[in-house]
């Protein structure tokens, strides 16, 4: 049953995280493997109340208590469930005297709003208690001199297996600081926690929410340059966000969390001494952000666009370069200043030797729609913020000239392998290295057909 207690504590710690529909399926796939076990039929009835699915919720609790008829906390889960569904019976469905529905009673909105608060509220100390049973449990088994194997990756790589640990679930735990499920309309930022990579590092998004966006809408994920602060570049985007309705998110990875090129432009695939587990990259952090807004908005999108300048350009490219799976349907790196070559004569991080890609994945890298845009009066050598050490000056003087040697770098190696190139390379006239002049063209790129 090693692989049920994996699953099942993979869903609490989803649910803990706001992940309620993958809790979900966590728990239906922990019943799969040991249908007998009444706790987690309890905890698959919370998350259904989460989603709203009441019918199911009472359905998975009245299993619950078949296998444990003294199971409190589906009792008490139970009859929070029935009143849900006598109050949202009583609001919505009772007839008027000539068929129509009833006129609002003064207060009831507010009454149910209420009602479901404070169900909200007792269900999430009942997973509380669920979470700390776990960690009971594990330490009973620790004292008793056996230990837990590591829980398996059920899923694909692009989320990785979330573990619970010994530490109890705590009601002082941090909370981000707004919900994504609030992300306004107009400006406003959220901090995300990034639960599944680097937890110890928030990372605050700023957002732009246009009116016309909805769930089925598009959504952008803006990297910033190296000044890295969001704000700004969440700024520039603002009118192509009203222009194309899309939700635009902007997530910071400052400084003081996520030091040097290392953890920013980098990924972190290699640490100081070491290559780091693909759920710490933070190109991750990125898959990980997308699934938390549509987990939390509903958006239905099932991919995103991808925008970066400067910096932000050189932590797109590389993202697009060591995540092959990654769920964007384009991406844009604009004016660049160092590039990752599709070599593999040449050692990372300048090339792909010794790299975690392996050779067989590079077409896979190729076939994706990657937009390298420069602006032509990009070609300032002495620019300062401008690398220009041997390896880099080797790839070109300038911002234009480098990118220009990637594209065709990549055209090259493409041929080689017989693998068809779905990139494409812009020149912008008129435009140097300039963010806010690189943003229109970039829009238009990644959100009109091509």
């Amino acid at each position: 049953m090693d692989e049920a207690q994996n699953w099942f504590k993979k869903g609490v710690v989803l649910y803990e995280n706001g992940y309620y529909r993958r809790a979900i399926t966590a728990f239906d796939k922990t019943i799969a493997l040991d249908p007998t076990f009444a706790e987690v039929w309890n905890n698959r009835g919370l998350a259904l109340i989460q989603t709203g699915q009441y019918q199911e919720a009472l359905k998975s609790l009245n299993k619950a208590l078949a296998l444990n008829p003294r199971h409190e906390n589906a009792k008490k889960a139970r009859k929070i469930v029935l009143d849900l569904l006598k109050d949202l019976k009583n609001t919505n469905n009772a007839p008027g005297p000539a068929g129509s529905p009833l006129p609002q009673v003064p207060g009831a909105s507010a009454r149910k709003h209420s009602q479901i608060f404070a169900a909200t509220i007792i269900v999430l100390m009942l997973i509380l208690v669920a979470a700390v049973g776990l960690m009971l449990m594990k330490s009973m088994q620790n004292n008793a001199g056996t230990t837990q194997p590591a829980a398996p990756a059920p899923e694909s790589t692009i989320v990785p297996t979330a573990v619970l640990t010994t530490t109890a679930v705590s009601t002082t735990a941090q909370i981000p600081a707004s919900r994504p499920g609030d992300i306004p309309l107009g400006k406003g930022q959220f901090v995300f926690n990034d639960s599944l990579g680097n937890s110890d590092r928030p990372i605050t998004v700023y957002t732009y929410r246009p009116a016309a966006w909805n769930q089925s809408g598009p959504i952008l994920i803006v990297m910033p340059g190296a000044g890295r602060t969001g704000q700004s570049p969440r700024d520039i985007w603002v009118p192509y966000a009203e222009e194309y309705g899309s939700l635009v998110l902007v997530p910071e990875f400052s400084q003081e969390d996520y030091p040097g090129d290392m953890w920013y432009p980098l990924g972190y695939i290699y640490g100081s001494t070491n290559w780091e587990p693909k759920a710490n990259w933070t190109y991750m952090a990125i898959e990980h952000l997308f699934d938390y807004v549509r987990e939390q908005t509903g958006a239905t999108q099932e991919t995103y666009l991808l925008d970066g300048h400067s910096a932000g350009g050189q932590f797109v490219h590389r993202l697009v370069t060591f995540l092959p799976e990654a769920r964007y349907s384009k991406a844009v790196a604009a004016n660049a200043g160092l590039y990752v070559m599709p070599d593999y004569t040449l050692p990372y991080p300048i090339g792909l030797k010794d790299s975690p890609l392996p050779e067989s994945e590079l077409a896979k890298v190729f076939s994706r729609k990657l937009i390298i845009m420069s602006g032509s009066n990009d070609t300032d050598p002495k620019d300062p913020g401008l690398a220009n050490f041997p390896a880099a000056e080797a790839e070109g003087s300038t911002r234009f000239a480098r990118a220009q040697a990637y594209y065709a770098s990549a055209q090259s190696h493409a041929a080689a392998l017989g693998a068809p190139l779905n990139w494409e390379y812009h020149i912008v006239p008129g435009i140097g290295h300039d963010e806010a002049g690189m943003a229109g063209p970039s829009a238009a790129m990644l959100f009109n057909e091509s």
